[in-house]
């Protein structure tokens, strides 16, 4: 954890002498695994209230509410931990993300062949992606389409990742891809945010203050409770900036007491219309049994069809840009260095990996890296491995009761609203900095963003109320199209990449030169000799590597292990020598060795907070 230092107090301190460093350093981990928790449960919440009241007929019951939040929580535990432990190990929670929402909605809205036809006798789509969104069928038979899709995209997504093509896409992507990209990321729950916080502006409005509050206001404030120890630095830490580390989850603990006490007195404060009525989980743990233990096919097998088939796609693309956009984000707010293809390639399988369990359970979506819990990390400066794989073991154990899962349903939802808002802007301010490495003065550089930002936007907008949008002639195509055209993340990624890499322009105007620290960051301690920080920040455990010098030459592991660093300086150099520093439309050209590379600075030496236990 990125705390500041303090002075050391003296030998008779009462704090000092009550608690010993590891026991602080477990209280920490937990205190700040409740707080991912908090940020998790809050999106799960939002995604299946925004999914049940699309499907067909009358949503599932109560009780059955509850074991869909359970199920979901279990398969994000999992999948987290996999991620913490062999996939790209960044501090990264897992949750169904927006990118399998929408492609969720769209597929839960459309009708069953057979269900809905016009004149001629063909099945009509239906596009409605509002909350309140009624249509023919049963929800049961479209809860089991949906897995489907869910499991066809985890398949795709792990054959994306042991294929190498997810490291391969991180390398070739540059500022002018990832600033539009991850501003987009967090610009596209905009909708959402709104819609909840629409339930009482006032607390969604404390919510929003208190945040600001603690993490900006004041972020320096400390309270010294007891010590731990920086194990990469040597150093003790006496200290740590309180109200800034816990600036999420105070906010979130404190009003849900406030709303809390507001209805035990029966003073009325929450707002809710017809549309947002549909969304209570009102009575939601009062049949739901306390241990329900999740296995595969308990209430269905996946439906595989072609609709699934085409939505999987869509939700496998979807997500996949939105992990890798997630990845950058994470190194970027925690200060990591850059994310090396291979461990880009693990954290994609173990994605798949994570999908393909939830498809297996019956979830009506797969897991994918929380946007939400990385910009609470960066906005807290609080990242830590071990916390979020406390979080994801709490997970689990919510997982195996729907009726504890079903009390997180009682969180007021605008308080879900007010998470949006705190956490998703970080996202975009972080996709602006990278503005700041490109000529943004260019006029190349301003259409790539301006246009790929603005379709991003409209293409959504326009299919969202177009009465029939696509008609194709076949219905999975149009549902593949439809997914695809509804998700910003995806429109983002693909213009900005197509244009950035078919655009001519220099490398100083694209922000590619070696200079640039976002570039120069992965190699810094190569420069010295070592074997780099990415190595050893990125690398699996101890006891697996031991397994992987024999196994990981062969495909289609090599692209999941790390090369041996004489590969790596060796390819470093051939690719740095094949390049000149001119103008090119070729996927990112690397630039000549002769460029002068930035001296490091002594913060960068040392291994980042996250990389620690604590």
């Amino acid at each position: 954890m990125n705390g500041g230092r303090g002075r050391a107090p003296g030998a008779g301190s009462p704090m000092l002498t009550s608690c010993s460093s590891q026991m602080c350093s477990w209280m920490m981990s937990c205190c700040l695994a409740l707080q991912h928790l908090a940020v998790q449960t809050s999106l799960l919440c939002i995604f299946h209230l925004l999914l049940l009241p699309t499907l067909p007929q009358e949503p599932p019951h109560a009780h059955t509410t509850s074991k869909l939040l359970a199920r979901s929580l279990f398969a994000c535990g999992i999948s987290t931990v996999l991620q913490t432990t062999l996939g790209s190990r960044l501090p990264l929670v897992q949750i169904p993300s927006f990118e399998y929402l929408v492609p969720a909605m769209v597929l839960s809205s459309h009708p069953s062949p057979g269900a809905s036809t016009d004149r001629n006798g063909t099945a009509m789509a239906s596009t409605c992606l509002v909350p309140h969104c009624r249509d023919t069928g049963s929800w049961a038979d479209s809860l089991q389409e949906v897995s489907g899709a869910v499991l066809i995209s985890g398949l795709i997504q792990l054959a994306l990742g042991v294929s190498g093509m997810c490291g391969w896409a991180v390398r070739h992507c540059g500022p002018m891809v990832l600033a539009p990209s991850l501003s987009i990321i967090g610009l596209s729950a905009y909708k959402e945010a709104a819609f909840f916080c629409s339930t009482n502006w006032g607390v969604a409005l404390l919510l929003m203050l208190l945040a600001v509050t603690f993490s900006q206001h004041l972020r320096s404030c400390r309270l010294p409770f007891c010590a731990w120890t920086h194990a990469w630095e040597g150093s003790t830490e006496y200290s740590a900036p309180t109200l800034r580390t816990f600036s999420v989850l105070l906010p979130f603990s404190g009003v849900c007491i406030v709303c809390a006490i507001l209805s035990y007195f029966h003073i009325p404060w929450e707002s809710l219309d017809g549309t947002m009525a549909q969304l209570s989980w009102a009575n939601s743990t009062s049949n739901a049994p306390w241990i329900h233990i999740p296995y595969a096919g308990v209430w269905w097998w996946p439906l595989l069809t072609p609709r699934a088939l085409a939505v999987g796609i869509a939700m496998a693309m979807g997500c996949s840009m939105n992990s890798v956009g997630c990845y950058v984000l994470c190194g970027r707010l925690l200060r990591a260095p850059r994310l090396p293809p291979h461990a880009c390639n693990r954290g994609l399988c173990m994605e798949g990996l994570g999908s393909l369990l939830a498809g297996l359970l019956g979830t009506a979506g797969g897991t994918a890296s929380s946007i939400a819990n990385t910009c609470a990390a960066g906005l807290t400066q609080a990242g830590s491995r071990r916390s979020v794989q406390v979080s994801a073991l709490l997970c689990m154990v919510l997982g195996l009761s729907p009726r504890l899962a079903g009390l997180l349903t009682h969180v007021p939802l605008a308080v879900h609203g007010g998470v949006l808002c705190v956490t998703y802007a970080v996202a975009v301010g972080t996709g602006i900095s990278y503005f700041q490495y490109t000529d943004i003065d260019s006029g190349r550089n301003i259409f790539i963003v301006g246009f790929a930002m603005f379709m991003a936007l409209l293409v959504p907008r326009w299919f969202g109320t177009a009465l029939a949008p696509l008609a194709t002639g076949w219905v999975p195509l149009d549902l593949l199209f439809l997914s695809l055209l509804m998700v910003p993340v995806f429109l983002t990624g693909f213009l900005s990449f197509f244009l950035e890499n078919t655009v001519s322009g220099t490398l100083e105007e694209r922000g590619l030169l070696p200079e640039q620290p976002w570039k120069a960051r992965a190699g810094d301690c190569h420069l010295h000799g070592e074997r780099g920080e990415a190595s050893q920040a990125y690398r699996l455990p101890t006891g697996l590597r031991r397994l992987l010098p024999s196994s990981c030459k062969a495909f289609p592991c090599c692209f999941l292990c790390p090369r041996s660093e004489e590969e790596e300086e060796g390819c470093s150099a051939t690719e740095e020598g094949t390049a000149g520093p001119g103008e090119g439309t070729h996927l990112l050209p690397k630039p000549s060795s002769g460029e002068l590379q930035p001296a490091i600075r002594p913060s960068q030496t040392h291994m980042p907070a996250w990389h620690t236990v604590a």
